[in-house]
């Protein structure tokens, strides 16, 4: 009889485990392109079994695309307001829906989702159905016909390119896909690697030029450490025939892993598109990780600080017009009107007040790193890289009072987090006159002056000078 007991009670603490999550494993999702690609197939198989509950794809209005849903056993998927609700999975079973990829395609607010035979792009939300948290271990396959591929944010976990591993972030984080008759090329540099995919279009895209411009600005990159801050990353770009501008539009996404997408005017030149500062922007935004929209100052400020000071190590800017750039920046932060009297942090939280926002955060990394430079003799580089080794990818946000510690952890420092909290505080767009004097670029914003005597013109100089090491990494990458 105790033995009897003995073996009820763990078979019911195991079975417990097992519907609390705590012994999950992970789960298994295949993606199959139907119909010219007009609707994509999804099997969520579960080799230990899923507890009975709910599905949410991050977007509420993602269940118009849903086609059909069914399941094995007595699992019992079904729609329920903006879930897939279901009764649970025994080991081996399996959930299957179908998604309206040329109706989500064609849902696109700017009419770039879809194109007949050639692409569906849509939002991972569209069609990714998931749990709360996605279990360790979790994993997609994609079986497409052949001259059809697949650009995701997951990381690839083998070399055929058709096997992710699906990282937990957020629900809320969105992400981007896109499925097509198209090639997803892998750029390798030293620490990690872009995979980057051109979306076809109705006109013969330079493909050539394209590609040197991601490597261009790819190597702007290295000259901070040597090294990509992460090992893998999406590189979305959607040509845009008969549009000027180089590059009217980026976005990094975290959502599944960290992605870029570009947007790109087919008709600018290649000069211009090299000249262009938007992918250089977007590319430093690997170096952090979300911060939330408390901390958007900090990441897009120090998007904007190296947009200008990595492309003038990599010689796509001298070092003066990379300083009248900075400053011209500066000047438009300072001239924001809609937001004075308020805090940084609430105009940052409320998506207002961009060229405050902005140029505050520029202001913030530039003081930063003149004072490390100056100070305590290492960089704003070094600090970052450190970071990355220990810290990213981050599936995970981290508050800017979180990230601004741990910088002054890595670097051995109380700087960050003071600076932070004055920043974050002001009311006004701050006052830089002391930080151009020191460096000798001017007598404050707006009043730029080189000054080849001043206190820390050689620290001036050291912001915008490539690394030895830096420059040897960047020489040996590679781009395949």
């Amino acid at each position: 009889m105790v033995i009897d007991m003995a073996s009820r009670i763990a078979f019911w603490l195991g079975l417990l485990a097992l519907l609390s999550g705590e012994a999950q494993a992970g789960l298994d999702y295949t993606l199959r392109l139907h119909g010219d690609g007009t609707e994509l197939a999804v099997h969520l198989c579960a080799p230990d079994g899923l507890a009975a509950g709910e599905l949410r794809s991050g977007d509420r209005d993602s269940t118009r695309w849903l086609l059909a849903i069914d399941g094995d056993g007595s699992s019992r998927p079904r729609r329920s307001g903006e879930r897939i609700v279901h009764s649970g999975l025994s080991a081996g079973q399996c959930l299957r829906y179908r998604v309206d990829l040329r109706s989500a395609g064609r849902g696109d607010r700017y009419g770039l989702g879809w194109r007949d035979d050639a692409y569906a792009m849509q939002r991972l939300s569209d069609w990714f159905w998931r749990p709360q948290r996605i279990p360790a271990g979790t994993q997609a396959s994609v079986a497409f016909p052949d001259g059809w591929s697949a650009s995701l944010p997951w990381t690839p976990s083998d070399a055929s390119g058709r096997r992710y591993r699906i990282p937990d972030t957020p629900r809320s984080w969105e992400g981007f896909s896109a499925f097509g008759r198209f090639e997803e090329r892998r750029l390798d540099y030293p620490g990690g690697r872009l995979r980057v995919t051109l979306l076809p279009t109705t006109r013969p895209i330079p493909t050539p030029a394209l590609l040197r411009w991601l490597d261009l600005n790819t190597r702007a990159v290295l000259t901070s450490s040597g090294r990509l801050p992460l090992a893998d990353a999406q590189v979305l770009v959607v040509p845009l025939p008969g549009v000027r501008s180089p590059t009217p539009w980026g976005q990094v996404a975290r959502g599944g892993g960290s992605a870029l997408r570009l947007f790109t005017g087919l008709d600018a030149s290649e000069a211009e598109r090299n000249e262009d500062w938007t992918l250089s922007h977007e590319l430093s935004h690997l170096f952090h990780p979300y911060l939330g929209d408390g901390g958007r100052w900090l990441s897009e400020g120090l998007a904007s600080y190296y947009q200008n000071v990595l492309r003038a190590r990599a010689g796509i800017l001298t070092p003066e017009r990379a300083w009248s750039k900075l400053d011209a920046g500066f000047g438009r932060g300072h001239d924001e009107r809609s937001t004075r009297g308020q805090r940084l942090s609430e105009v940052s939280a409320g998506y207002r007040g961009t060229m405050r926002v902005y140029w505050s955060g520029a202001a913030y990394w530039l003081e930063a790193d003149a004072a490390l430079r100056e100070r305590h003799g290492q960089s704003l580089d070094a600090v970052l890289e450190r970071f990355a080794e220990r810290h990213l990818p981050a599936y995970q946000t981290w508050s800017p009072e979180r990230f601004t510690a741990e910088l002054d952890r890595l670097a051995g420092t109380r700087l960050f987090v003071p600076m932070y909290q004055r920043y974050a505080a002001d009311t006004r767009f701050p006052d830089l006159d002391d930080t151009y004097r020191r460096l000798g670029i001017g007598t404050g914003i707006q009043r730029l002056r080189s000054d080849p005597n001043a206190p820390a013109a050689a620290i001036r100089d050291a912001i915008m000078a490539r690394s030895p090491d830096s420059v040897r990494a960047a020489d040996a990458a590679v781009a395949r």
